[in-house]
């Protein structure tokens, strides 16, 4: 059976813990149920971004200057080569950033800021995720490049939680047919392994607080104050997707104790919103054998005003 075909898999998903959210005691255990459907936290493809039509000639020959003018009409072979050379050759997707375009002042205007992406690949053993390098950039006043950084992601595009009889040709394929448009949906971490270790804790966390259960079965807690967490943050916690993480650090993890293979992380979401945004949330737990476990889930809530 393919990996992108549905199915329920009788995984070893324990989730334990004692729950800050004003619940009892309790233990949770997959094996009765099944694992969090993969579907659900699959990356999402992203708006076609064509070049707008436009004349032959540009209104400036400064091929170092990048302006409104390119940012519109200039293909993405022309975009990519322009910035990355014969490395642009690799980029799949460049995301034009529309929603900015209303600020600039016309045609000459220098460009603020753009995304490029490689195809999803691959990424060794961490079967049913993908990856892709994305180059932002950053442009002074003139429209030259003033910095560029480059920057792994991750995204689901398999049965992440299958669990054994793994197609590894099918794995390459999946990711080799999934859209390029995908990429501006995944999410940044370390490396594939701690994508891997964040997918699997963190969509189990988010699966866990979405579903009916009266007593969520692992730790919620809001920091620093200590306060239990009201019923407002498991329903933003339930609808969290892998596609809103802004960051991925260690921030915040305590220094490892005696259980195996146990995974520790920070996630910013919420960086651009008002409100109380961002926030940042730490998760524990371990996905040794296999078997994945959530310990527990603290929130640090900001608040931006404008």
């Amino acid at each position: 059976m393919s990996a992108l075909t549905p199915r329920l898999w009788p995984v070893a998903l324990l989730l334990l813990g004692f729950s800050a959210c004003g619940n009892k005691s309790t233990q949770w255990s997959w094996e009765e149920q099944h694992a969090p459907y993969w579907e659900t936290y699959k990356a999402e493809a992203q708006p076609e971004q064509r070049p707008l039509p436009a004349p032959n000639v540009r209104p400036h020959t400064d091929t170092g200057r990048f302006t409104f003018y390119d940012l519109k009409n200039e293909t993405d072979a022309s975009l990519a080569s322009r910035l990355l050379g014969e490395n642009g050759k690799r980029i799949t997707y460049i995301d034009r950033q529309p929603s900015r375009w209303q600020y600039y002042s016309g045609d000459e205007a220098a460009i603020k800021s753009i995304d490029l992406y490689t195809h999803p690949a691959e990424l060794g053993s961490q079967y049913g995720l993908c990856g892709v390098e994305k180059y932002s950039f950053s442009f002074d006043d003139n429209g030259k490049i003033e910095s560029v950084e480059l920057s792994e992601r991750f995204g689901i595009e398999g049965d992440i939680f299958q669990k054994k009889d793994f197609d590894w040709d099918n794995y390459s394929k999946m990711c080799a047919a999934a859209s390029a448009s995908h990429a501006p949906s995944y999410f940044p971490a370390k490396d594939s392994i701690a994508a891997h270790d964040a997918a699997h804790v963190l969509v189990t966390a988010i699966d866990i607080s979405a579903s009916s259960v009266s007593d969520l079965p692992f730790s919620l807690e809001c920091v620093p104050d200590g306060k239990s967490c009201d019923l407002a943050l498991r329903t933003y916690l339930g609808k969290l997707r892998l596609k809103d993480i802004d960051d991925f650090s260690f921030a915040n993890c305590p220094v490892f104790g005696s259980k195996p293979k146990e995974v520790c992380f920070t996630v910013e979401v919420g960086r651009h919103h008002l409100g109380p945004f961002p926030k940042y949330i730490t998760v524990r737990g371990s996905t040794y054998m296999n078997n994945v476990i959530v310990y527990s889930v603290s929130v640090i809530e900001s608040f931006t005003m404008s």
